[in-house]
């Protein structure tokens, strides 16, 4: 894993080298830069080592000096695809360097190289032969990057804390991003909290000329829906096992020590019992929440004995909470507004002890049905069918009259996000089931009617696209289109890098995905509460997941967040971010979500 800024035209060397370095927790182990004053080419890379520490030193430049490129992350599959180059002729010096993979990958096959990689991704390559500059992303969204264009420079970074370096670039927060960012918790690709300043997508490649610096934009990778008519669960779960199998193998290749995330739920252990076959020596890593329905750590050390791989754990508790949260937050380098980051920080700064490289659940819930509105789809359609949204919406009245739960998933917070999902039109109710306030609180909070097609124009287009495919596989590919590389993945790149840690997610496979894709309608009770991965890890490890209560990687948000510090900004209606607090305080209502997003994005206004 790295870090990089890749920068040309109106630049100078001392801006390259500040902002490298202000990213260098991604890549403490080698900092390299290249300069080239008569092209205006100014790079800097920071480097964790982790496959061929000798050679894969970058920028790397071709023999001919026309191809620079600049590269963050891992591919999976560089040894299947080195050998097909070999087998073109295509000669290597390194042994094991995916980056020279990228490089000569590139100059075969071109921009047809990003269909092939198996792996977490974000390339920056300058082509002088085509005054081209390419910028392209893996699949799901694991590794981000970041540009800016204007008519004298591009300025392309791994994280936007680098484009404070460089002057008369905007850095003003972008207000309608603000609201989207309190009904998303995160701002989706391609924009950012910032004007002028996008994130490529994920599966995007990114063309810019470098004559006239225009700009344009392709997607190399969208899920394949493709049902099996002849669909049989015996062979379904097979064919499933062998693919994790595959997934997890591969992402175990490094040079270096790697340990795996186990909480003891579903996703993590299959990961680790897949992970032990492959490697007798493998350690795990868990974090103990001090809050009964949170804490998962039992579970870990269960099944760590029942895998018999070695645990190594760490606590948070209140107080360690209490004076790490401003510190932790003032990290990010956007607006993430996942409470799951507060733990996975800790629990990679424990891993990062040991380790360099970590195996993780991560995407398993989004491909395998894991939240709760997939098991409620068919009433979902049935409502929306019927028209009884208005009843639904004024059912929040009896569900308010419920007491306010300090625990974890409760009926309380579940019927609170139902209703306020289903008080809108069925394409946003996947977006208003999980965002951080309510229609109404969102538009007495900015003061103003809430415009759809402003705010959840991502959504619109999204539903254009996919108008043809089933409501089920609609539903995956919703949380596999925005969910997955806006929170999940951003979640996972900023807590693990910032403790020089790299977190690999061997569930956000293109296979495992499309196979997902495959199951047909009249199964979709297989797409429901991860029933498959259940019956699989039944099979493979005789472990019973049927009976285990789903946790979730939090903590208690309505015991330890303190309320009393937080304030409004100047988009916000003052009278009605006062009346907020006042009712969250005295259990009136329930803005968990949103006063932690709140938090966080106080750091970037």
């Amino acid at each position: 894993m790295c870090g990089f800024v890749v920068s040309l035209g109106d630049i100078n060397e001392e801006q390259v080298k500040k902002a490298t370095n202000e990213i260098k927790y991604r890549g403490p182990d080698d900092t390299n830069y290249f300069f080239n004053n008569e092209k205006k080419i100014y790079i800097g890379h920071n480097r964790l080592s982790i496959m061929d520490p000798e050679f894969g030193k970058q920028p790397l430049v071709s023999e001919d000096k026309q191809i620079i490129l600049a590269y963050n992350g891992e591919m999976y599959n560089q040894f299947e695809l080195r050998t097909e180059l070999e087998n073109n002729k295509i000669v290597f010096q390194s042994k094991s360097s995916d980056t020279e993979v990228v490089l000569k990958g590139y100059k075969f096959w071109g921009d047809k190289l990003f269909e092939k990689i198996d792996g977490q991704f974000a390339i920056v390559i300058i082509d002088l032969n085509k005054d081209l500059l390419l910028i392209s992303r893996d699949k799901f969204g694991e590794k981000p990057v970041f540009y800016y264009t204007d008519n004298n420079k591009i300025i392309i970074g791994s994280e936007l804390k680098i484009f404070k370096h460089f002057k008369n670039v905007n850095i003003a927060p972008n207000p309608t991003n603000i609201k989207k960012y309190f009904i998303y918790s995160f701002i989706p690709a391609p924009q950012t909290i910032y004007k002028n300043i996008y994130k490529v997508k994920h599966s995007e490649n990114i063309k810019i000329n470098l004559k006239n610096y225009t700009v344009s934009k392709q997607i190399y990778f969208k899920p394949k829906i493709i049902k099996n008519n002849q669909f049989k669960e015996s062979s379904f779960i097979d064919e499933l096992d062998f693919l994790i199998s595959e997934s997890v193998k591969s992402r175990l290749l490094s040079d270096s020590k790697i340990g795996v995330f186990l909480s003891g739920g579903l996703d993590s252990s299959l990961i680790s019992f897949y992970a032990k076959k492959e490697n007798s020596n493998l350690e795990s890593y868990s974090i103990s929440v001090n809050e009964k329905s949170f804490d998962e750590i039992e579970n870990a050390k269960k099944m760590s004995l029942h895998l018999d791989i070695k645990l190594h754990d760490t606590k948070l508790d209140k107080e360690k909470f209490s004076s790490n949260f401003n510190k932790i937050l003032s990290l990010l380098d956007e607006p993430i507004g996942a409470p799951t980051y507060i733990p996975m920080y800790f629990l990679s700064k424990l891993a990062a002890k040991n380790v360099k490289s970590v195996l993780s659940g991560d995407g398993a819930d989004e491909i395998f049905g894991g939240y709760e509105n997939f098991n409620y789809l068919k009433i979902f359609r049935l409502i929306n069918s019927l028209k009884l949204n208005k009843f639904c919406s004024k059912a929040k009245n009896l569900i308010s009259l419920f007491p306010i739960s300090k625990n974890n998933l409760s009926l309380d917070f579940k019927l609170r996000r139902f209703s306020q999902g289903m008080e809108v039109s069925e394409i946003f109710q996947n977006t208003f089931f999980l965002s951080s306030l309510s229609l109404q609180d969102h538009e007495e909070l900015f003061k103003e009617k809430f415009d759809f097609e402003e705010i959840l124009d991502e959504v619109i287009q999204f539903e254009k696209e996919n108008k043809h495919v089933n409501y089920i596989d609609k539903n995956y590919l919703y949380f596999v289109n925005f969910y997955i590389p806006d929170l999940i993945c951003a979640r996972a790149d900023k807590a693990g890098m910032l403790n020089s840690l790299e977190i690999r997610s061997p569930f956000l496979n293109s296979k495992i995905l499309n196979l997902m894709l495959s199951i047909p309608k009249n199964k979709s009770y297989l797409l429901k509460n991860k029933t498959i991965l259940k019956k699989l890890a039944l099979k493979r490890f005789n472990y019973d997941f049927f009976n285990i209560k789903k946790g979730g990687f939090t903590y208690p948000m309505q015991k330890w967040l303190n309320t009393s510090d937080a304030h409004q900004n100047k988009l916000m209606n003052k009278d009605k971010f006062l009346q907020m607090k006042s009712d969250h305080s005295n259990k009136n209502k329930e803005y968990r979500n949103f006063f932690h997003c709140n938090k966080v994005l106080n750091n970037f206004i």
